[in-house]
Order: structure tokens, then sequence, then C-alpha cells
């Protein structure tokens, strides 16, 4: 139970889900709480606390930033995620936005998509949490290809956390999953407008 939260920690092979520690994060990133009880074989009660909002918060299309609803990209996109689900709902957001996209589902696939298109790769969302070779992993090869590359890291730990991670490194940006349309557009407008 005192080593649930830590990062990386697991009973079980590594790479299932976005684990304890991203919850945490996520919870901490809308300045909430968990509590644990657990009961050996009785079984185990999370409860998660969100402080309370005295109006409720709506956000409408027209509150968005105007460069999440009008901008149309162009140029190649390297998207890396283990999860078929996600590469291909990504896959699809990403086209939409304009860009055309190759896909990797791990990291060692990931190197050798960006070797081949190093030239033509504007940027690169790239998950962190991915079995065997971890998104920091495939971070610090990229790097060694192309040193100007552009990455975007996405993740369910929280931005301190993930930037504490990658300290002394240039991200381009740090998306944290789930995250809307709207947030990816900002992020990548921001990274390729630099």
């Amino acid at each position: 139970m005192h080593r649930m939260f830590d990062p990386f920690f697991t009973t079980k092979f590594t790479g299932r889900g976005l684990g304890l520690a991203a919850v945490m994060g996520l919870v901490r990133g809308h300045h909430g709480a968990v509590r644990v009880q657990s009961d050996l074989g009785h079984g185990t009660v999370f409860q998660v606390f969100f402080p309370i909002m005295a109006v409720a918060a709506t956000v409408s299309d027209s509150a968005q930033p105007a460069v999440a609803r009008e901008w149309q990209a162009s140029g190649t996109i390297l998207l890396v995620d283990d999860e078929e689900v996600v590469r291909d709902v990504e896959r699809r957001r990403l086209e939409k936005m304009g860009f055309t996209v190759l896909t990797a589902a791990n990291g060692p696939e990931a190197i050798d998509i960006f070797r081949d298109h190093a030239s033509e790769i504007r940027v690169v969302l790239l998950d962190l949490t991915m079995p065997g070779m971890g998104g920091d992993e495939v971070f610090h090869e990229l790097r060694k290809i192309r040193p100007d590359v552009k990455v975007i890291i996405s993740s369910g730990y929280g931005e301190q956390e993930l930037r504490e991670r990658f300290d002394g490194q240039t991200l381009a940006g740090v998306l944290q999953k789930p995250y809307r349309m709207n947030v990816l557009i900002a992020k990548l407008h921001e990274a390729l407008t630099e």
C-alpha cells in the first residue's frame, strides 16, 4: 500500500495502462486528493475528492482559442503510442487537421520510422509509458538522429512531474491524458510556430 502511487511500481509486468501514479497526477492536477482503504480478502475502496466550484464551469466553442477552431496544418507527424485505439483515434484527428501521419506502436519502431523520415517529420507526438522502451528513452534516441526534433510528450502523469523528469531537456510541449481536440491543436500550433 505504501508504494501504490509510486511511478513505475507494479506487481505485474510493465506497460499495463496508466497506473495509479498517473491517476494521482491527474487528481493533483485538479487540486484533489485520493483516500484508499484496503482490507485483505475483502477488497479495496478508492475515494477521490475534488474541490467544489461555486459556479459550474462551461466552455463554449466561442470561448476556445481561435487557433483551436480555425487552424489547418500541413506536414508530417510521427505518432507513437502502444495502444492501437489511441493511435487510430489520434491519427484521424491529426489527419483532419491536415497532417500526414506516420504511426509507431513501440519505441524501436518509432526510431526506425524517424530515421527513415527524419527530414520530413515536423513534430513527434510521443507517449511516455510504453512496454519495453519508454518514451523518455525514445526521446533521447530521436535527439541523437536529429537534435532539433520537436517532441510533444503525452502521458497521464501531471505536467510538473513530466517537466521534472525531462529536466534540462527541451520539450515542444506536454499533453496530459486524456486531452481534448482543442488542447491538442493548441499544443501543436505552439510547437510548430515557435
